[in-house]
């Protein structure tokens, strides 16, 4: 990383907490009770939220093959050309959305749902609170409001972990599965068959995010990289000092979504790419 190679775009308003960039370098980004807003790469910040609820609260911003999706407190919406909201047919509280194996999949508070066609349809969880999940080519895994849970495609089969509290995020390593306790804990799995929670001073963590072949930890002391110093695990600092709800990346540039500064971008190197 390069710590100082940073600009900070002045923001009306300046708490954000999700981001999404586009191909464009166009971002859309939610700040916390105020709805969701749009910027051009050079112009200023536009509000986005026609065709939201008055009282929808952003939990998420995704972006799937091209088009966003805003998973709020009063469901799933799809963003259309003309820069419109429309509802997405998942009323209940909706945290997160992604499309995979030819399905889409939504984390609702009643559970795992799925769209088959142009129907939605009980996955799993549905006495649960789901509020993320994580593809990989063999496996499922899903942050609830008691744990971690796990399905292995091969053997169609799910694994339950009852950790007592809610995770909230998950990314992955190819060797550890990470997620964001609700108590602003880092979990790990501990390579047993099973997890470990793992407290970083006074840092909350907000959220765990996946780029590439690393994951990255937005706190409420800046944004870090998961690393290790001999067989130890830490926290390499990449923005500190500001709180850092969210990331997302296009090319060598890191978007940071902070409480405070509004919308940041950085430089990778170019080691952090692969």
């Amino acid at each position: 990383m390069l710590p100082d190679s940073y600009k900070s775009w002045q923001s009306r308003p300046i708490h954000f907490s999700s981001v999404r960039v586009q191909s464009d370098r166009s971002v859309i980004a939610a700040s916390p009770g105020k709805g969701i807003y749009h910027k051009s790469e050079h112009g200023d910040w536009n509000g986005l939220s026609k065709g939201l609820p008055e009282s929808a609260n952003i939990n998420r911003l995704q972006l799937v093959n091209g088009v966003m999706y805003a998973c709020t407190n009063k469901g799933l919406y799809r963003l259309d050309d003309q820069r419109e909201w429309h509802f997405a047919e998942v009323g209940q509280s909706c945290y997160q959305y992604k499309e995979e194996w030819g399905y889409g999949f939504a984390a609702t508070a009643s559970g795992l749902l799925y769209k088959d066609s142009n129907k939605w349809k009980e996955s799993a969880y549905e006495n649960s609170i789901v509020y993320d999940f994580l593809f990989t080519p063999q496996y499922l895994y899903i942050g609830l409001d008691q744990g971690i849970s796990m399905y292995d495609r091969m053997t169609d089969r799910w694994a339950s972990f009852q950790l007592g509290f809610g995770v909230t995020s998950l990314a992955a390593t190819r060797d550890h599965l990470f997620g964001a306790s609700e108590q602003g804990e880092l979990v790990v799995s501990n390579g047993e068959g099973g997890f470990s929670t793992i407290r970083f001073g006074d840092i909350f963590v907000f959220s765990v995010v996946s780029k590439h072949a690393q994951v990255y930890v937005c706190t409420d002391k800046g944004l870090y990289r998961v690393g290790r110093l001999g067989e130890r695990l830490t926290l390499f600092s990449v923005k500190p000092g500001v709180p850092v709800t969210d990331m997302d990346w296009l090319g060598s540039e890191l978007y940071i979504a902070t409480l405070s500064k509004g919308i940041q971008t950085m430089h990778t190197e170019p080691w952090c790419q692969h």
